[in-house]
C-alpha cells in the first residue's frame, strides 16, 4: 500500500507544481537561462572527467537526472538519496539480471521491473534509474557498474546540484532530505 501512495504522491507533486488550472506554467526566460547554464555545468563537469581524463563517471541516463535535479530541486526524486540510492540500486538490479540471464530482452525487461520495485522499497525512486538498469543489461557492463560510473558520476552531479543550489537559492529552490513516509 505504501507503495501506490508513494506513486500517487508523485503524480500529485507533479500536477500541483507544473500543471495549474489556467495551464501550464513556463519559466521565465531568467530562470530557463539559470537551469540551462545549471544543467549544462552539472552534465559538463562529469562528462569533462569522463572525456578528457577518461574518469568513468559519465551514463548516458544521467541526462534525465540532470532535468530532475536542475527543473525540480525541491521534489523528493530530485533528493540525494533519491538520485544516488537509485541510481545504484537500479545499476544493481540491472547487473543482477545481466549475470542471471545474460543480455537478453527478458533480462531487459526484468531489470526496469526489478528496479523500480527496488526503489519504491528503499524509498530511493528516481525515474531516470530505471534506464540505469536497463543500460547495465543491454551494454552487458561489469559488476563494478554500481560503483564506477554510477555511484560516483550520480554523487558528483548532486554535489554539483548542491553547490548550485547553494549559490541560487531563491531561484532553484531548497534541496531537502525527504521525510519518512508516514505509513
Amino acid at each position: 500500500m505504501a507503495i501506490i501512495s508513494g506513486i500517487v504522491y508523485c503524480c500529485r507533486y507533479i500536477k500541483n507544481e507544473w500543471f495549474c488550472t489556467s495551464g501550464l506554467q513556463l519559466p521565465s526566460l531568467h530562470e530557463g537561462v539559470t537551469i540551462f547554464l545549471s544543467a549544462s555545468i552539472g552534465i559538463g563537469t562529469i562528462t569533462y572527467l569522463a572525456m578528457e581524463f577518461s574518469v568513468p563517471v559519465l551514463v548516458a541516463s544521467f541526462g534525465a537526472s540532470a532535468c530532475i535535479i536542475f527543473c525540480v530541486p525541491a521534489a523528493p526524486f530530485a533528493q540525494p538519496r533519491s538520485v544516488i540510492g537509485g541510481h545504484t540500486i537500479a545499476a544493481t538490479v540491472g547487473i543482477i539480471m545481466y549475470v542471471v540471464l545474460g543480455s537478453t530482452w527478458y533480462a531487459a525487461a526484468f531489470s526496469v521491473g526489478g528496479a523500480i520495485v527496488a526503489m519504491l522499497y528503499s524509498r530511493t525512486l528516481h525515474p531516470p534509474a530505471a534506464a540505469t538498469a536497463l543500460i547495465a543489461v543491454v551494454t552487458g557492463q561489469s559488476v563494478w557498474y554500481p560503483l564506477c560510473p554510477v555511484a560516483l558520476g550520480s554523487t558528483i552531479l548532486v554535489l554539483v546540484g548542491k553547490m548550485l543550489n547553494r549559490l541560487m537559492p531563491k531561484l532553484m529552490g531548497t534541496i531537502v532530505f525527504p521525510r519518512k513516509a508516514c505509513e
